[in-house]
């Protein structure tokens, strides 16, 4: 079972990959890696408010000066992303924190760390909402580095790199994104059953731990027919963090973060 605990922090099998590169000296490839897991489970990043402080300090790289900006708010770029993978892996990011291919993040060369963004693969229109924990890539024609994991979901782990659109997340006001005059509303999606009586069984469960609304909500272009468990919407950042608290203190599976489009 996966804690919301172990949602929120960084992979401690990470931490052991880390210590076991530092006793080897053997140069190694970057890559996916050998037996690479089903990476359809693994939740987006969930924007919250950063209590510690921000890395947007200018900085050099190769003799270029880069100098981050103060907010990832109203960002917005075109560009070509690329992935890292086993090479990284249970290493330190720019931002002190330990990278997990498995995770939902992203490095870019002047976004602030930590900041979120969405990107989008412009072939195939997939989205992913990431967390910026990272510098790179530094490489020309890239705009930003993502995790095997989100390079597998976004479709183009085997190719290596796809054009993306990558657009700033403002965490205050996530939760009430505008796109194309439709509203985006934010749930937590806690399990999706192909039995219904196991869904009404979840979702009594989670309503006796939050007053957040509980709802099933039936699939419809899937080849099973499944009864998602979804709470919410998600109001604001501090809403997310309750709502983790409880979910840990009830010893809840780990959520999914979805997108549930209405019209305006």
């Amino acid at each position: 079972m996966h804690s919301t605990k172990t949602f929120r922090q960084a992979s401690f099998a990470g931490l052991i990959v880390l210590f076991l590169s530092g006793c080897a000296g053997v140069a190694q490839k970057d890559g996916a890696p050998a037996n690479p897991r089903d990476v359809s489970d693994i939740p987006d990043a969930i924007p919250v408010v950063h209590q510690g402080a921000i890395k947007n300090s200018p900085y050099q790289h190769d003799g270029v000066l880069y100098e981050p900006m103060m907010s990832a708010n109203e960002y917005s770029e075109v560009g070509i992303a690329s992935w890292y993978g086993t090479k990284f892996h249970g290493k330190q990011t720019a931002n002190g924190e330990v990278y997990d291919l498995y995770g939902m993040t992203a490095a870019h060369k002047t976004l602030p760390l930590p900041s979120y963004v969405k990107v989008t693969n412009r072939a195939n229109d997939r989205s992913v909402v990431l967390r910026v924990n990272d510098r790179g890539p530094f490489v020309e024609d890239r705009v930003i580095d993502l995790s095997f994991a989100a390079a597998k979901k976004l479709g183009f782990a085997e190719d290596g790199i796809t054009e993306v659109l990558v657009e700033g997340i403002d965490v205050g006001a996530f939760a009430a994104a505008h796109i194309e005059g439709e509203h985006q509303e934010v749930f937590l999606q806690m399990a999706a059953f192909s039995n219904y009586h196991n869904a009404q069984v979840m979702r009594r469960q989670l309503s006796a731990s939050t007053d957040t609304p509980v709802k099933i909500v039936k699939s419809e272009n899937e080849e099973e027919l499944l009864y998602k468990v979804r709470i919410g919407p998600v109001q604001t950042p501090e809403h997310m963090e309750a709502l983790l608290d409880t979910l840990e203190a009830g010893r809840f599976d780990s959520p999914y973060l979805v997108y549930e489009t209405v019209a305006q």
